[in-house]
């Protein structure tokens, strides 16, 4: 196991938390099976953070939870551990202000 931190920044559009690695393709090369996935907004964004799935697609209204970073008590969201059945970036989407900023964090199994 090895554990990994990025950045995405935000489009403005709903996008994969693939795409932080350069592939946004389930199944590519970089789409590592995860065990556990963490996620929080940049203290920095002033903007809420909406995360989901693909269907439908992630928004404002339809969403599976919410980042906001005017929270000071919010912490990061954990996704897993899972000791089987792992989880990957390309099946999350995310949705925020553009040009603000994703932390995820990875524990490849």
């Amino acid at each position: 196991m090895s554990w990994r931190h990025y950045a995405l920044t935000l489009s403005g559009s709903a996008q994969r938390l693939s795409s932080v690695l350069g592939d946004t393709q389930p199944g590519g090369t970089q789409d590592v099976a995860c065990r556990q996935i963490l996620l929080a907004a940049d203290p920095a964004n002033t903007a809420v953070v909406y995360v989901g799935g693909a269907s439908p697609v992630v928004s404002a209204t339809s969403h599976a939870f919410s980042l906001d970073p005017t929270q000071a008590s919010q912490g990061p969201v954990s996704i897993g551990p899972f000791n089987a059945g792992p989880v990957k970036l390309s099946e999350i989407w995310a949705l925020g202000t553009a040009n603000e900023r994703l932390m995820i964090g990875i524990v490849e199994y």
